[in-house]
């Protein structure tokens, strides 16, 4: 799921506010969680940048780079998946910054204590939690946005709790009550996500069927 070199801009939440955070996405970055949910790959590809609204944000991802090994010959460095909450307030741009990485002594270091910086449009560190997360391995593979969750509800040090609140999954939507009838606060920011996703995925036809449809009165 690496950015590519496009100009392309992804809006996974629309800027609600004067102040917008563009979150420039790097090479050697590996995204799979944004805000506590799952960055579909479709989503980034060819893509160098995010759109983010102001505020607190977390991010799960790995670091991905070519590293040279003492036999003067290369692999593909892959880190553990890891978890930083930083906040945006007022903030234009978020880059990312990380520590030397071209050999393999380099890299078990890193494993051994990661260090990454975040800077602003003018290199100024922004302050950040950074932590391992712990992953859960099951037969259907690794699911980064449920130990995300897990990670959020355990009080940890990067953990963001608003963001430790699941979407249900849309085919409890044809059915029964879901998450989605009676809203908790911390859920709006994922809520926004989803419906913009799915209006950037239909058809002019659908959506406007769906704008003149917004348009209408709620139910009293």
């Amino acid at each position: 799921m690496k950015a590519g070199i496009a100009s392309a801009v992804v809006a996974l939440v629309m800027p609600v506010c004067v102040f917008a955070t563009t979150l420039r996405l790097s090479t050697d970055i590996d995204l799979l969680v944004l805000d506590g949910k799952k960055v579909s790959s479709s989503l980034l590809r060819g893509a160098d940048s995010i759109e983010l609204d102001n505020g607190p944000h977390q991010l799960v991802f790995r670091v991905e780079k070519t590293v040279r090994l003492a036999s003067h010959e290369q692999r593909m460095y892959i880190s553990p998946p890891l978890i930083v909450s930083f906040n945006t307030q007022r903030i234009g741009q978020v880059n990312f910054s990380l520590p030397r990485l071209e050999t393999e002594k380099e890299s078990l270091a890193f494993d051994a204590s990661p260090r990454i910086e975040l800077l602003d449009g003018d290199s100024m560190p922004i302050p950040v939690k950074l932590d391992i997360l712990a992953i859960t391995t099951t037969p259907k593979g690794i699911d980064y946005e449920a130990d995300t969750q897990i990670y959020n509800k355990a009080s940890r040090r990067a953990s963001l709790p608003q963001f430790a609140t699941m979407m249900a999954d849309d085919s409890t939507l044809l059915s029964g009550v879901s998450e989605l009838d009676v809203i908790p606060p911390q859920s709006q920011t994922l809520t926004e996500q989803r419906l913009k996703f799915w209006f950037q995925q239909a058809d002019p036809e659908t959506r406007a069927r769906f704008l003149q449809w917004a348009k209408q009165p709620p139910p009293s």
